[in-house]
């Protein structure tokens, strides 16, 4: 069954009341053919080639979107005779098409709570006679939320629910009103050319451009490498759990894998500052330091642990086993005996609480408040592991994030300037109608996108500057 992507938009009637519109299932890449004889209205079955149709299928006999269509459920099927209910409600010509539909229903639900909970209304038909199924709610509210999923009245089955939206319709900055905005425009509508999906690729497509804010004014290129409006102040990126040494890197920062889109970092209540450290001069941090984890899992009582490699550690001593949580403690374990052939530690003792696999364990390791970092793997690396003391406390981040597509009508756009995507949109469209003949230098409504984005270049200030602090700790050497 094809995944579907269940459309929605709401508006708000006069004096009161809200009109609710349903768009058709996606019925791109669905199973279809054509009548072979004319079928007369009352008719409960029709010749066809009905080989890929099974008893319980529905089908939409016309054209999909347009008057006299209509939905039927097939009874019986053979390579040139289908058999369904209800009986035609119109008369169909030879050629007419037959396009299978997974769902013959619409379930509509409602939120008067601002969509935190949803009740399911009763169940409505799909209309295939228009691109959007009508339903009126003449007694709600505008501050109502509306979402709604297909239902197949044969098998029970569900679509996944469509975005939400309240009463008062898609705000400006949605991905719904800026392609809404571009098709009204040129005077176009949602069709098997102008799709959905293309108009969200083009609208991506747009924001990539501008995310690159590389132009060319008066001849001289200039860039933003980073815009202002993408940044995050006192984000708090994780917690601090002891005998850890890193932490993932946020999932929305620009580059994971470089510190040039970290303005800052900071440890603790204290606001602690970490600096950045190359890979050389980090890897300093941990000379003559054993650092491994647990291949295995490890429990109270436990007298062998398995390391997912032993060969840095010494043949007997201790060893530190970082804290599960972050209220958690290092745990300081003995041994006496270790086979770095298998990395299996023995004579172990001292365990006091359960540890996963995968948690890190040092050997001579200094326990503290990290100054420093490295970041590679998508991962942020401190000088030293935490200490005890600072259990459950913040890691705080300032930073620049990167750009988030977006794929839904309800998706908000971050950038201000939204409606600088209209005219590329329409654009876009011009030229997938033109086969793609249409030149971006001789469009107007492109060259009036590069003129937009090359004031906003010439505008940006990011209000962030680079200051050198001394390092009043270090002394004179």
């Amino acid at each position: 069954m094809i995944s579907q992507s269940p459309v929605i938009r709401v508006k708000t009637n006069s004096p009161i009341g809200n009109d609710l519109f349903f768009a058709l299932p996606d019925l791109s890449g669905n199973n279809n053919s054509f009548l072979d004889a004319d079928a007369s209205s009352g008719d409960l079955s029709f010749t066809m080639n009905g080989s890929f149709l099974v008893a319980g299928d529905y089908i939409i006999v016309g054209q999909p979107g347009q008057a006299k269509s209509e939905i039927v459920k097939i009874a019986t099927s053979s390579a040139t005779t289908v058999t369904f209910t209800p009986a035609l409600s119109f008369s169909h010509n030879r050629g007419d098409i037959i396009t299978v539909i997974e769902y013959n229903q619409i379930e509509p639900s409602r939120s008067t709570d601002a969509g935190v909970t949803f009740t399911a209304l009763d169940k409505i038909d799909i209309n295939p006679q228009s691109d959007e199924t009508y339903l009126a709610r003449s007694e709600d509210d505008t501050t109502d939320v509306y979402k709604f999923r297909f239902y197949n009245e044969t098998t029970g089955l569900y679509s996944g629910y469509s975005d939400s939206s309240i009463a008062t319709g898609y705000a400006d900055n949605t991905v719904y009103a800026i392609k809404k905005h571009a098709l009204t425009q040129l005077g176009e509508k949602i069709t098997d050319l102008i799709t959905n999906d293309f108009l969200n690729d083009a609208l991506n497509e747009a924001r990539r451009i501008v995310d690159k804010g590389q132009v060319t004014i008066d001849g001289i290129p200039q860039r933003v490498l980073r815009w202002s409006f993408r940044t995050k102040f006192n984000e708090e990126v994780g917690q601090v759990t002891p005998g850890h040494w890193s932490i993932e890197t946020p999932s929305d920062l620009r580059d994971r894998n470089t510190y040039k889109n970290i303005l800052s970092l900071k440890i603790g209540r204290s606001n602690w500052p970490c600096i950045y450290q190359d890979r050389r001069r980090f890897n300093q941090n941990y000379l003559d330091v054993g650092h491994t984890t647990l291949g295995e899992g490890v429990t109270i009582g436990d007298t062998t642990i398995t390391l997912t490699s032993s060969a840095g550690f010494d043949d007997s001593g201790s060893i530190y086993i970082a804290g599960e949580n972050v209220s958690d403690t290092c745990d300081s374990v003995a041994y006496t005996d270790n086979d770095r052939e298998t990395g299996i530690i023995s004579g172990v003792t001292g365990i006091t609480a359960n540890h996963a696999s995968g948690n890190d364990v040092w050997q001579q390791a200094t326990f503290g408040m990290p100054t420093a970092y490295n970041i590679h793997d998508g991962n942020i690396y401190f000088d030293v592991p935490f200490d005890d003391s600072l259990a459950g406390q913040p890691i705080m981040m300032d930073y620049y994030t990167a750009l988030v597509p977006v794929n839904s009508d309800a998706d908000i756009i971050d950038e201000s300037f939204y409606d600088l995507y209209v005219p590329y949109l329409k654009f876009k469209i011009k030229s997938l109608k033109s086969n793609g003949t249409l030149k971006p230098t001789e469009d107007g409504d492109y060259l009036l996108f590069q003129q937009g984005l090359s004031e906003l270049v010439a505008q940006e200030l990011s209000g962030q500057n680079v200051f050198f602090a001394p390092d009043v700790w270090g002394g004179l050497n």
